[in-house]
């Protein structure tokens, strides 16, 4: 949960609205079982915690809700999920939500109602007044998706609050193999402190046996083999990733999203940068710099340059239509291996 939002619960400091809005679903989830927990610590037996997918409730039937006063109880809690009209989207469902009565009811919220909308994104309208309104009245906090350093720190804290350690090398072979979705890490965070147990230390050889290889370690896999010239290695996890039902089509994302960081990598380092330094610029872990770099030593910049541009047009002709998927990135795999 966010730092400051926490403190401000613990200081029992409660605002009548808030926004809670960014791209990191995760976070976002975790601020609101927060807030309600806090707010409404006892069971709610008489229906004072309500929920309302704005997707399909007008803004005005939850304003109706705030100015509704608790029953048998201190407090009321009303959520209002998607809050889509805040967008310069106009929605799924066509819903017509009355701006006006949500700009008026920050101006005088009731006491014992608190208020949050949750918005998944990065689209927000600043250009609405009821955008404007919300941003100034309410206490908002904005959720991004974690990366680098920042991702790293979450996964201690995770491990922290279970009273587990992890060791440095550990914490980069699970930043590698799960990425930065932190529902995925969350979950293996709990499975790793349970596997170790209070006090435990998670060691890379736990990581290697517990966390799943994930698609973007095949590739990664792929693309070493690519690097090393090894052609029937490269086929053999081509054709194991097609066994395991993975779609070519994303597989050829992910090949063109490694080649394109072995070309930046390449491209930085030519200017005098350090891995970190790389990392800082380019908003990623630094161990994902170090493997990219690693491979990159295989190729020019030329090379790699060439090699990015063969698997983004064979990306376009796939998408379209002129070639089968699977052709498509066989034949790729092939010129990448020529050309290496």
């Amino acid at each position: 949960m966010n730092q400051e939002l926490l403190r401000e619960l613990k200081q029992n400091k409660i605002h009548p609205v808030y926004f809670l809005y960014g791209t990191e679903r995760f976070l976002i989830e975790e601020a609101l079982s927060g807030l309600r927990a806090h707010v409404m610590p006892e069971k709610d037996e008489f229906g004072n915690a309500v929920t309302l997918d704005l997707e399909e409730t007008p803004i005005q039937m939850l304003v109706q809700e705030a100015e509704t006063l608790p029953f048998f109880g201190e407090r009321r809690f009303i959520v209002g999920k998607n809050a889509q009209f805040l967008t310069a989207s106009k929605g799924k469902s066509g819903v017509s939500h009355d701006s006006d009565a949500l700009i008026h009811y920050l101006k005088n919220p009731l006491e014992t109602s608190v208020v949050v909308l949750t918005l998944h994104g990065d689209h927000l309208d600043k250009r609405k007044k009821v955008v404007k309104e919300l941003l100034a009245g309410a206490r908002t906090a904005q959720f991004d998706s974690l990366k680098g350093k920042e991702a790293a720190e979450w996964v201690v804290r995770q491990l922290r609050e279970r009273q587990v350690r992890i060791d440095a090398d550990a914490l980069k072979e699970l930043l590698v193999l799960v990425g930065n979705d932190l529902h995925l890490l969350h979950q293996e965070c709990e499975k790793l402190a349970t596997f170790v147990g209070e006090n435990g230390v998670v060691t890379p050889k736990i990581v290697s046996e517990l966390v799943p290889r994930t698609l973007e370690q095949d590739v990664f896999k792929l693309t070493e083999k690519i690097a090393e010239r090894k052609l029937e290695d490269a086929f053999h996890i081509w054709h194991d990733l097609l066994f395991q039902k993975e779609e070519p089509v994303r597989i050829l994302a992910l090949v063109i999203r490694q080649f394109r960081l072995m070309f930046q990598v390449k491209t930085l380092a030519g200017k005098g940068m350090s891995e970190r330094e790389m990392a800082q610029q380019l908003k990623v872990h630094p161990y994902p710099v170090k493997l990219a770099s690693r491979q990159a030593r295989a190729f020019s910049e030329k090379q790699l340059r060439s090699l990015l541009a063969m698997a983004i047009a064979a990306d376009q002709e796939i998408k379209s239509g002129k070639v089968d998927k699977e052709l498509a990135v066989e034949r790729l795999l092939f010129r990448l291996h020529m050309s290496a």
